[in-house]
């Protein structure tokens, strides 16, 4: 009798394939490349470390973190299809576990719609760029203000600070009228082709976008909370001002440059030393600070999110 042909175990090989070439590059990056372990190794950790309290309350933070962008997620969502918070988890850190093999945080889409049940998964997406457009200016509005900070003492800001106040003006206005630049562009010759999925624009109101920015605004805070307690922790002491800028400054080029999820662990560092060294000569506590959050923030979550990938029905 013919049997028809399935594609369910090529995609379950495939995803096997996946989740193993994720493993390998981390693996790779982490202890070759970047040689994290040696990091660790060589630093005086009886002598240069704090209170234990600040690594408990990193990793209660990191729960926070990732669990307000799962009801930031959830709550674009829930426009088009209901899902659960424990739906909206597993999309989130899947969308971790894209992200390690993809530029700029594109594996993130991907890692998300594929939770989801009835929703057209491009839909999905573009409005997942939604959540993402809200974080992106409110990194690049505290980058503004290091930026500020850090003008004062090392650079000519007459021109650019104005620019940027601008520049963020302009964003805000195209998030809160995101309605009207659907309305705007739907008439174009090209646009009626896709015009069923970028529709999605047009179906959130200010209220909804304020709360997105909101959670987006609370997101950030826990991050830079928790890079505070890991510096505390690694003791590089730094007055508190000069170290949030320092923080922030670190965020925002991060944000900025185009990079692999894991090769911005090397721009993390980099960073950080570009901004921290300036008040601090404890280079291998900034760093052990930066690669410790990375690895909490991202590598945790990456690994739960493979298990996820691996579950997802084919």
């Amino acid at each position: 009798m013919y049997q028809p042909f399935t594609y369910k175990p090529l995609v379950k090989v495939a995803k096997i394939i996946f989740l193993l070439l994720v493993s390998a590059f981390i693996i790779y990056k982490l202890f070759f490349a970047f040689k994290i372990n040696t990091l660790f190794k060589n630093y005086d950790l009886i002598e240069n470390l704090g209170s234990w309290y600040c690594i408990i309350l990193v990793f209660a933070f990191m729960l926070l973190n990732w669990g307000l962008e799962s009801i930031k997620w959830m709550r674009l969502i829930t426009r088009f299809e209901d899902i659960s918070f424990l739906t909206a988890v597993k999309a989130v850190v899947s969308g971790i576990t894209f992200n390690i093999i993809t530029p700029n945080q594109m594996g993130d889409f991907a890692g998300r719609v594929i939770h989801l049940q009835t929703m057209n998964k491009w839909r999905g997406s573009l409005v997942t760029v939604i959540g993402h457009f809200a974080q992106i200016i409110v990194t690049l509005f505290f980058g503004l203000c290091a930026f500020a900070y850090f003008g004062e003492r090392y650079l000519d800001i007459t021109l650019w600070l104005p620019i940027g106040i601008v520049a963020i003006m302009l964003l805000l206005y195209v998030y809160f009228h995101l309605h009207r630049m659907y309305q705007l562009i739907k008439h174009l010759p090209f646009i009626h082709k896709i015009e069923m999925y970028v529709n999605v624009f047009d179906r959130f109101s200010s209220r909804q976008l304020w709360q997105i920015l909101l959670i987006s605004f609370a997101r950030y805070l826990v991050y830079v909370s928790q890079y505070y307690l890991l510096l505390q922790f690694f003791k590089v002491d730094i007055e508190f001002v000069p170290t949030i800028a320092c923080i922030i400054g670190t965020f925002c080029v991060q944000s900025v440059v185009p990079s692999f999820l894991l090769l911005e662990i090397g721009v993390r560092g980099l960073s950080a030393l570009a901004f921290f060294t300036l008040f601090s000569v404890n280079q291998e506590g900034i760093l052990l600070a930066t690669y410790s959050l990375w690895m909490i923030n991202i590598l945790l979550p990456a690994l739960l999110g493979m298990y996820f990938i691996y579950k997802v029905k084919s």
